[in-house]
């Protein structure tokens, strides 16, 4: 089953979980396993988070068991681009400035998903700062597109975007300054 797991929306993977045919556990495992050995991997995420998603995924198992979900995306890992304030995980926005600063408290989207049940599986490679929608980052990465690796997937959103299209994660967090997350 799990082979299917990566053609599923995020929304049927939740589904799936409330009628138990997924446990958020094995889920979990399954898209860090993807990301482990993924060869483009690290030009899509700048880092996981192993301990957090395994965390998150038992407290979400355990609702499930229980009836007690916090909604329809209860147990689902998400990847989370580099800007978003992540507690004692570095957060860096993809710029040297930042290299190394460790957040204290987590970005209250990060919070409110969290409170939701998500799971967050990592942070996601960006352009320096969110400054470019080229997706271009010198830096620390650029992250490929799904058509070329060579390529670039484009928006300063890139890793998130890139981390859904390679199937890396079922869905991914960006932000949208200058349209880069936009649907058109």
């Amino acid at each position: 089953m799990s082979k299917t797991w990566t053609n599923m929306t995020a929304s049927d993977l939740g589904r799936a979980i409330g009628k138990g045919t997924i446990n958020p556990v094995e889920l979990t495992e399954f898209f860090l396993d993807k990301i482990e050995n993924h060869p483009l991997a690290p030009r899509i995420y700048a880092r996981t988070t192993p301990a957090r998603a395994r965390g998150e995924a038992m407290g979400a198992a355990s609702r499930a068991k229980t009836g007690q979900r916090k909604g329809l995306l209860d147990g689902v890992p998400i990847s989370w681009k580099d800007l978003f304030d992540t507690a004692g995980v570095e957060t860096e926005a993809g710029s040297a400035l930042l290299k190394g600063r460790l957040p204290q408290a987590d970005a209250a989207v990060l919070t409110a998903a969290t409170r939701d049940g998500l799971v967050c599986l990592g942070k996601t490679h960006m352009s320096e700062l969110a400054f470019s929608g080229l997706g271009l980052n010198p830096i620390t990465a650029t992250s490929p597109c799904i058509n070329d690796e060579k390529a670039v997937s484009g928006g300063s959103s890139s890793g998130a975007a890139a981390s859904v299209a390679f199937g890396l994660a079922p869905a991914g967090i960006g932000s949208d300054t200058g349209g880069s997350v936009r649907d058109r």
